[in-house]
């Protein structure tokens, strides 16, 4: 009787939310023409820039990103019990294919994204402060993914530094 119950809850407490799995951003035109922002050729200054922000990515961040936000804009290493219910399984690949859409994290810094690496770690900076992500039907099914305040202070602080060092950088062209 258990299962059922946790399947009801989860049918419950995804189904309806689904309007809040991103907000109302929509990202189809971004992606269609500017997907590879990242791939484009960038110049050594820039390079250098990317791996400093990288190495600092990789110390502090990465380990956060990995338990809060790889479910979605990675590959999980593990999917939940509830990933094979029919219904729960396509709207969970729905929801990770559009995350990756919009920010791909499986490679470091800077993102696979149809943003520039300046406005991704603007993006980040906005979540960081603001909230935002997870969305809401993640969080019902994972309690303890959002962020916490020591987390959120230093994605802030690690996207404030690397903002100011690109921002910098353009200032010097």
């Amino acid at each position: 009787m258990k299962t059922n119950k946790k399947t009801v809850f989860l049918l419950l407490a995804f189904s309806p939310a689904i309007v809040f799995g991103h907000g109302d951003e929509t990202h189809e035109e971004k992606v269609k023409t500017t997907k590879s922002v990242v791939q484009k050729s960038v110049n050594t200054t820039q390079s250098a820039l990317y791996e400093e922000i990288n190495k600092s990515y990789l110390k502090n961040i990465k380990p956060i990103f990995e338990k809060k936000c790889f479910d979605c804009h990675a590959d999980p290493e593990n999917t939940p019990w509830y990933y094979t219910l029919p219904g729960i399984k396509q709207m969970m690949n729905y929801d990770m294919r559009e995350a990756k859409e919009h920010m791909d994290m499986r490679k470091d810094f800077p993102f696979i994204s149809h943003e520039s690496p300046l406005n991704d770690l603007k993006s980040i900076q906005k979540i960081g402060m603001e909230g935002g992500m997870p969305p809401l039907r993640y969080i019902l099914g994972h309690w303890d993914s959002r962020l916490t305040d020591a987390e959120k202070k230093e994605i802030i602080s690690w996207s404030t530094r690397s903002i100011k060092l690109l921002k910098s950088e353009k200032k010097h062209k």
